[in-house]
């Protein structure tokens, strides 16, 4: 009876253990797998939030040079020194044209595919460290949502502008609309050819008040797009130094 007693002892003891190391196996290789999927994620945020400020500062630094000449221009809108002006418009390509100061504007996108990826399909649950899932979420959801809110209202005033223009039974002001395909890709590309042209468009812009109207207005919105854009870029860096301390402390 004892040797019976003893031997079904024995191999419950050893099922319980195996149980016991089973489970402890399992447990072990799904914590691994967090912990490697965090590190993974943790890489790729780094790399997309990098990718992020790559793109922002670029945008600031041609909306800082737009922000120049718009304050020029507001600032000596009845004494411009029309032939310095020429000049900035006809090299200014992209960065600095008649086009986007009166007729255009200016849109963001960042590449935020990955981040939003993370965010969306719950992967933001494998990260520990609950100040980077709070900086994350506010960064797209508060911050960056007050750069596109502003970049709209400034869209909104250009289109408001737009309608005014349209209406407009000037010729003079129809002359400057006047354009084609090869003219804007020759303008934006730096073409030497347009100094008249660009010296027209001047003279009859300067002469039309809601021209000046909607330029003041628009730089007081640009400030407010600035402003969030800064704010925006002090997060993401933020962010990204709490995601290397994290990956070093990994």
């Amino acid at each position: 009876m004892k040797k019976h007693l003893l031997k079904y002892s024995l191999e419950f003891l050893v099922i319980v253990m195996g149980i016991s190391v089973s489970f402890w196996l399992n447990n072990f290789k799904d914590e691994t797998y967090k912990l490697e999927k965090e590190k993974e994620i943790l890489t790729s945020l780094h790399l997309n939030l990098t990718e992020v400020k790559t793109s922002l500062d670029s945008r600031l630094e041609m909306l800082i040079e737009e922000n120049n000449l718009m304050d020029y221009l507001s600032k000596n809108w009845r004494n411009i020194n029309k032939d310095s002006i020429v000049k900035e418009f006809e090299r200014g390509g992209f960065i600095k044209s008649f086009h986007n100061i009166f007729l255009d504007y200016r849109e963001y996108h960042p590449p935020i595919t990955e981040i939003n990826s993370i965010i969306s399909d719950g992967s933001i649950r494998y990260l520990n460290n609950k100040e980077i899932k709070l900086n994350l979420s506010s960064l797209i959801n508060f911050n960056l949502d007050f750069v596109v809110q502003n970049i709209n209202s400034e869209i909104e005033l250009q289109q408001s502008f737009r309608e005014i223009l349209l209406t407009n039974s000037s010729e003079e002001i129809s002359e400057i609309l006047k354009t084609s395909q090869m003219e804007l890709k020759e303008r934006f590309g730096d073409s030497k050819k347009y100094q008249n042209k660009i010296k027209e468009e001047l003279n009859s812009i300067l002469k039309f008040r809601p021209a000046e109207n909607y330029l003041n207005l628009k730089i007081r919105q640009r400030y407010f797009v600035m402003f969030f854009m800064e704010q925006f870029k002090n997060q993401l860096e933020s962010l990204d130094s709490l995601i290397l301390l994290e990956m070093k402390l990994n």
